[in-house]
């Protein structure tokens, strides 16, 4: 059976300056309670991120491909 992890980690900087590096893993038992609320806040926040992003993808194909099908309908009518 897999760990539980969390698909990112908290790096702290030495300026007290903190990221967020997705490539690597955090597990749950590694964490103090205080730092899993905060892991699964951004989490959370993460997951919200990662959702506008492939919505803005999936509309930017659709204006793309409208815009493919109202070309060839142009040059089909000979207006383009």
């Amino acid at each position: 059976m897999g760990q539980n992890v969390f698909e990112f980690r908290i790096v702290n900087l030495s300026d007290d300056m903190q990221v967020i590096d997705r490539t690597l893993k955090t597990p749950y038992d590694a964490l103090t309670p205080l730092q899993m609320e905060e892991y699964m806040q951004i989490d959370a926040q993460l997951d919200y991120m990662d959702r506008m992003k492939r919505r803005k993808n999936r509309e930017m194909r659709r204006r793309e491909n409208s815009r493919g099908l109202l070309h060839k309908a142009a040059c089909l009518f000979g207006l383009a």
